[in-house]
């Protein structure tokens, strides 16, 4: 039986990088499958070097709940060139205190395991993204819940996969692209306050409208180069 594992996380700035961006740094809105399974891996204590290896049976996504606004901040940068050291100043954009729901899907037996461990104890707190954006707050939810297969997510999808959004009349969307295999298109629409209606079904956690993927689906750093 295939249930979810769902905790409640929030920040107080997170910065989940858009890796395709070059002038300036800017946040997805909500964290990808694989930030998600960083912040689960650190929490279980695994290794970055060991997700794809210890997760490779597991689904991840995330669903934000509310945000404060995005933030632009300057940041000065560094580059170490042989001949050439360079010191600038880049925007940056970040999530102000959001709130997230983040979940893992898998057997009923694993997650068992991993909800008694985080039960007694934490190895590592999460960060948003990067390592000085600490956690505000987290509560691991006491039960596993059901994950059926949806087509209506209220977070995530590649952009070819979405027929209609469903809007609430405050639904916020970020386009933006993912180093993704799901589809040759590199856009993904993000969602807050609304929902994604798409073209095919997915697995997701149906109570919180979270579209799961799997870690195979999505490029890690150094796939491609």
């Amino acid at each position: 039986m295939i249930k979810a594992l769902v905790v409640e996380v929030s920040f107080f700035e997170a910065l989940f990088k858009v890796h395709y961006t070059k002038g300036f740094r800017q946040s997805y809105l909500i964290p990808l499958p694989t930030s998600v399974a960083g912040i689960f891996g650190a929490m279980l204590g695994i290794s970055r070097n060991n997700l794809h290896q210890e997760f490779h049976d597991i689904l991840f996504g995330a669903a934000i709940k509310r945000y404060k606004g995005i933030v632009g901040e300057n940041v000065t940068f560094f580059q170490d060139k042989p001949s050439n050291p360079t010191i600038g100043v880049a925007k940056t954009l970040i999530v102000n205190e959001p709130t997230y729901v983040i979940a893992m899907s898998g057997s009923v037996n694993r997650l068992e395991v991993f909800m008694e461990k985080l039960s007694r104890q934490v190895e590592y707190l999460p960060y948003g993204g990067q390592n000085d954006f600490f956690v505000k707050d987290f509560q691991v939810h006491s039960n596993l819940v059901d994950v059926e297969n949806c087509d209506i997510v209220n977070n995530y999808a590649p952009s070819s996969w979405v027929d209609e959004i469903k809007s609430d009349g405050k639904t916020e969307i970020q386009i933006l692209p993912v180093m993704h295999k799901l589809d040759a298109s590199p856009n993904f629409h993000f969602i807050l306050d609304g929902s994604l209606k798409l073209s095919r079904t997915v697995s997701c956690v149906k109570a919180y409208g979270i579209g799961l993927y799997s870690l195979h689906d999505f490029y890690l750093t150094g796939d491609r180069n």
